[in-house]
């Protein structure tokens, strides 16, 4: 596929993300009166479906890092977004507000979200900046899905809980993307992408209890910045290491003889 229609499919997937729910109420597909459960399973499932056929569509799933991955060392840049997310669920004042049935729908739910945003993020819009290099894709593609976020103001919370939520995704987005650079594979960043939100979701009880107008902007900001940070030393060492690799050893040519 060539470069601009690469560009012209990743602007009408990252414009389409923020409209996707009122499309398919515009469609009648969404129900504005269901339970929350099942509207963000019909919202996130399809744009999940949608995103996948387009990449299947175009050039094949594979060739935007839906593959086996080729280390397990990504554990290593994703360790803070398992600690973090063990730590919430393992917190004694976390509010369980689901049976089994409804958890188990809910992390159906985060799958469909990790592979519909990190299919767009690190798929689609990894292939079409990758050829710029590897810290200026991570960087861009870190700072647009920390943008998605941006959509809060529209529903009516502060600016200044926006405003961290925005900068918390800068830091997460680094972070997938380290573990998409290790790993070699898009699958690792989507695991890794609906542990968390199951698992800050499901602790929390809804998707309104995350995103409330009382969170603490320290809350968000402190390990966004942090998560940024430790994405961004991951990136700098690998991208070092196989810059290394890639320059041949010299030689030096014996002198001759006088």
């Amino acid at each position: 596929m060539n470069r601009r229609t690469l560009w012209v499919l990743s602007a009408i997937a990252f414009l389409t993300l923020p409209l996707w729910g009122k499309l398919l109420s515009a469609l009648g597909l969404l129900n504005p009166d269901a339970d929350q459960l099942t509207r963000y399973f019909i919202n996130k499932g399809l744009f999940a479906v949608a995103l996948l056929a387009m990449l299947a569509k175009w050039d094949g799933l594979r060739n935007y890092g839906f593959k086996r991955g080729k280390s397990w060392w990504f554990l290593l840049p994703a360790a803070p977004i398992l600690i973090l997310t063990t730590l919430v669920m393992a917190n004694p004042e976390a509010q369980y507000g689901f049976d089994l049935v409804t958890a188990l729908g809910w992390i159906l739910v985060t799958i469909f979200i990790g592979i519909g945003e990190e299919g767009l993020f690190r798929g689609l819009l990894w292939r079409a900046l990758e050829e710029r290099g590897v810290l200026t894709t991570s960087l861009v593609t870190s700072v647009l899905f920390g943008s998605i976020h941006l959509g809060w103001v529209f529903e009516g919370m502060p600016l200044h809980i926006v405003a961290s939520q925005v900068v918390f995704g800068v830091g997460m987005g680094m972070m997938f993307a380290a573990v998409r650079l290790v790993s070699g594979s898009l699958l690792a960043a989507i695991l890794l992408h609906a542990f968390f939100d199951s698992g800050m979701l499901i602790a929390s009880g809804g998707v309104q209890e995350i995103y409330d107008d009382t969170m603490s902007v320290a809350r968000l900001l402190v390990p966004g910045i942090a998560f940024f940070a430790w994405g961004l030393i991951c990136i700098l060492v690998v991208q070092r290491r196989r810059t290394t690799r890639a320059i041949p050893p010299t030689t030096e040519v014996p002198r001759s003889a006088p």
